[in-house]
């Protein structure tokens, strides 16, 4: 599990389906990536981390 990601969602958006609503995006999607069952290209790795204000290498920097 990406804890990481996890927790800056939770810190900035409360819920991962209010995530979802924000970046526009179905919240199955952030499970799977959550759960690194599903990996993201570098260009939404930083439309992600944009959205939660931080750098995408730090919360995707083991999955490059």
């Amino acid at each position: 599990m990406n804890q990481k990601l996890k927790a800056k969602i939770i810190e900035k958006y409360g819920t991962q389906a209010d995530f979802a609503q924000a970046i526009d995006i179905d919240e199955t999607l952030i499970s799977r990536v959550v759960r690194r069952r599903r990996k993201l290209n570098p260009a939404i790795q930083k439309k992600w981390a944009d959205a939660l204000e931080c750098k995408s290498e730090d919360l995707f920097a083991d999955e490059s």
